[in-house]
């Protein structure tokens, strides 16, 4: 069956591209004590879709590695390869198709003897991707991950024993500081799942109905996974959650009533405070945001001077259609607010564009409100048709090359703000995180400030350093680097005596 048909099984909603970041990432092959009696085999993990998909990754392959199985790179080389899949868009389902049949032919050419498909994609389409897939040996869910380091794989009727589990589960599955981890970003910064799900009723959703209701990780538990990251060499710690600022409000006794997120950030910062670090923190609910976390904010050096906070839109009619807790006053209050506490707060958003309903002067009002120059970092996405989302029965679709458009000339609105921005930098210096190498050329270097997360924000490309600079050693470092120029959505900078 070719991926088209196998795909139409599925759905046959609208193919948009992906607003998703895609994620490709093996775990870097590590040092084992597993001795030969207890070996496994190698494994390789193929991830899809968001930050959150590479932490359940790490689980995963924290726990098959204490079943004995060494995780690698090389997809030929592995006889156990997983893929992680995103089902946020249709256009991730499709990705995720081609990606396992893609993978999937290592069973002939490698030495794959067994495929395993897990996360979203599972938890949406278990039933279709079970018929359709016949080359996938397991399918796991999202709630289901840690059975992947259980004698279920290796039995001959896996799937019908966690078809079994699948029938009196409910998604209530969220990772602990006991969980086994390997942490696959590198030697120096690495995600932190702080709560998983959501209760949010936003029109364009469905995480809501993916990974099911908000639930929060306990305080204790948290600051215990960041002390283990840290002794390891961790150095920049993201919180990530679907609702950051909801975090503790499922709390028993606190149903809704107050977030913890400044408790659970002040005591990370205290059980920590002999480690030099820093902690960002992804992602924001507008009305979750408090006077008293945008200060803490402010006045804790170790949190980066970083706000993510996806606001959507800022037309009144499209918020309301959207069905977003604020409309054009109350966001445009909030933001006002952040930036009157902390002045030199660089802000991160997302915008939708093509929302159904969304007119011509919805979006004349969008590309002023992002010239107004408030954010640093902005995401323009075009809205995707979701089955299960509530928006998928609204009137007035937009079309596809109406909605590409209006993103082109969101993102160029964006360029505009942000080359003025970036230029007045020019002649200052930061702290910044040292990456190392520069991919594209080894006559340069890369480097982070703190306003500048992992993935999709511009980097600051180095092409000055000390003589006495030894970068092989200084990867992971903090240094001090001066702007020179600015190059589109990044920063070109030298490294400077601390």
């Amino acid at each position: 069956m070719t991926t088209k048909k196998r795909l139409n099984v599925i759905s046959d909603s609208e193919n948009n591209s992906c607003s998703t970041d895609n994620l490709f990432s093996g775990a870097k092959e590590l040092s084992s004590n597993i001795q030969a009696k207890d070996y496994g085999g190698t494994v390789a993990f193929v991830t899809l879709g968001c930050s959150k998909n590479m932490v359940d990754s790490e689980v995963m392959i924290g726990a098959l590695q204490k079943r004995g199985y060494v995780p690698i790179d090389e997809l030929a080389d592995a006889d156990l390869i997983v893929v992680n899949t995103c089902a946020f868009l249709e256009s991730a389902v499709k990705e995720g198709i081609d990606t396992i049949l893609q993978v999937s032919q290592y069973k002939e050419e490698g030495r794959c003897r067994k495929l395993i498909v897990c996360g979203c994609m599972v938890e949406r389409y278990r039933d279709q991707l079970i018929e359709t897939l016949p080359e996938v040996d397991l399918f796991i869910s999202t709630d289901e991950l840690l059975l992947i380091g259980s004698d279920v794989i290796d039995n001959s009727n896996a799937q019908k024993a966690v078809n079994a589990f699948d029938e009196a589960r409910r998604p209530y599955f969220l990772y602990d500081d006991s969980s086994p981890r390997v942490v696959s970003t590198g030697s120096y910064s690495a995600y932190v799942k702080v709560a998983e799900g959501c209760d949010r009723p936003c029109a364009f959703c469905i995480i809501p109905k993916i990974r099911g209701s908000f639930r929060s990780r306990q305080i204790n538990s948290v600051s215990k996974e960041v002390t283990g990251l840290l002794e390891q060499g961790i150095k920049e710690i993201n919180f990530i959650a679907q609702d950051l600022t909801a975090f503790g409000s499922d709390y028993e006794g606190n149903r809704g009533i107050k977030s913890e997120l400044p408790k659970l950030v002040h005591t990370v910062l205290q059980d920590n405070s002999m480690h030099d670090f820093w902690l960002r923190l992804y992602y924001a609910y507008p009305v979750g945001v408090t006077e008293e976390l945008v200060k803490i904010i402010r006045d804790s050096p170790q949190i980066c001077n970083y706000f993510d906070m996806p606001i959507q839109h800022i037309s009144n009619s499209v918020l309301k259609l959207m069905n977003r807790p604020l409309g054009e006053k109350g966001t445009r209050n909030l933001v006002e607010q952040i930036k009157t506490i902390a002045p030199s707060l660089h802000l991160r958003t997302t915008f939708i564009t093509g929302f159904p309903g969304e007119t011509e002067e919805d979006v004349r009002l969008l590309e002023d409100y992002i010239k107004e120059g408030h954010f640093t970092h902005v995401g323009v996405f075009t809205y995707s048709q979701e089955k299960e989302a509530k928006s998928f029965t609204h009137a007035n679709q937009v079309k596809k090359e109406v909605k590409d458009e209006r993103r082109a000339r969101l993102m160029m609105a964006q360029q505009e703000s942000l080359s003025k921005r970036l230029n007045l930098l020019v002649g200052t210096s930061e702290r910044a995180i040292f990456e190392g190498v520069h991919p594209e050329s080894d006559m340069l270097y890369r480097a982070r400030f703190s306003w500048q997360g992992p993935d999709g924000d511009g980097l600051t490309i180095v092409n000055d350093v000390p003589e006495d600079f030894e970068p092989a050693s200084m990867e992971g470092q903090f240094v001090n680097i001066k702007i020179t120029e600015v190059a589109g959505y990044d920063l070109i900078g030298e490294i400077i005596e601390s």
